[in-house]
């Protein structure tokens, strides 16, 4: 299992890829900015994006899922308790004086310990929050 983790965007977010060498299946949690970056690993690897996890929705976290999305057409998922954050994208923003990012359209709800395959290997980014 490959796992690379690179920090992007303003607030140096840690993006991170997981890819099956085997399978060359990916998932990238948090591609918060900095598309081209990620996509270049990505390219280094030869590794085709099953999934982009979104943590929670702060903007640092989420800004680049809908571009990430347009180039490999793989569905988002994040977990359904954070859709209030990603609905303020616009005041996190302006809190950090920078422009809204593109809507991003979840396309999966997850629910506290779903569980995400790649390849062999089982991963889940969602834990209960206490």
């Amino acid at each position: 299992m490959l796992h690379v983790v690179l920090p992007v965007g303003l607030l140096q977010c840690n993006c991170s890829i997981f890819g099956d060498e085997k399978t060359l299946e990916a998932i990238v949690v948090d591609p918060g900015d900095d598309i081209s970056k990620i996509t270049a690993i990505l390219d280094r690897h030869r590794l085709k994006v099953k999934a982009i996890v979104i943590t929670h929705g702060h903007i640092d976290h989420v800004a680049g899922a809908h571009k990430l999305r347009s180039l490999t057409a793989a569905p988002i998922y994040m977990n359904e308790r954070d859709r209030e954050q990603l609905d303020m994208l616009d005041v996190q923003a302006g809190w950090l004086g920078v422009a809204t990012p593109p809507k991003v359209e979840i396309d999966v709800l997850a629910t506290d310990g779903a569980v995400l395959q790649i390849g062999g290997q089982f991963l889940t980014p969602w834990k209960a929050m206490s």
